[in-house]
């Protein structure tokens, strides 16, 4: 009767630690998607962001195909209006 006792406890234990794990990985699933992910089709540039800042977090290599007004990649100020492909 012991060992069954000790047996359920440990199964407990484990299907704990599962729940655990897999809430933490939702978690930080979830914390990379507002980091780096998605944006809307239309961006606006914010002050001290590049192009490479933005193509980071908008997950997207596109950007100079997609704006041909660009003309150099230094070319990016606060409030430049973006299209981002979305994938």
């Amino acid at each position: 009767m012991k060992m069954e006792g000790m047996r359920g406890s440990s199964i407990r234990r484990v299907l704990f630690m599962m729940f655990i794990l897999s809430v933490m990985f939702a978690v930080s699933v979830n914390g990379r998607n507002f980091k780096r992910g998605r944006c809307d089709e239309v961006y606006v540039a914010e002050e001290g962001e590049t192009l490479q800042t933005i193509s980071v977090k908008c997950n997207s290599v596109r950007i100079l195909d997609d704006n041909p007004q660009i003309m150099d990649t230094d070319d990016i100020g606060q409030g430049t209006v973006l299209l981002i492909r979305v994938l």
